[in-house]
């Protein structure tokens, strides 16, 4: 089974880490034409390796409004 780590941060951030891959592009979603129908877009960035996969998931704003309790570490 794939490991996905969740670091968060003591400003409330997060870094969902999907695989051992180096970020070479990222995505800011709070860019996209329909983020202003959905909150949670504005706090998240899509970081892609030298392929284009998901590499990691970066939560900006409050983890706890963004991510399901059971992704963060108490």
């Amino acid at each position: 089974m794939p490991e996905i780590s969740v670091a968060t941060t003591p400003d409330g951030h997060a870094y969902i880490k999907l695989g051992e891959g180096e970020v070479r592009d990222s995505v800011f979603l709070g860019e996209h034409d329909e983020a202003d129908r959905i909150p949670t877009p504005d706090s998240l960035v899509l970081h892609f390796d030298f392929y284009g996969r998901l590499t990691a998931i970066e939560v900006t704003g409050s983890v706890t409004s963004v991510l399901p309790p059971a992704l963060i570490d108490d």
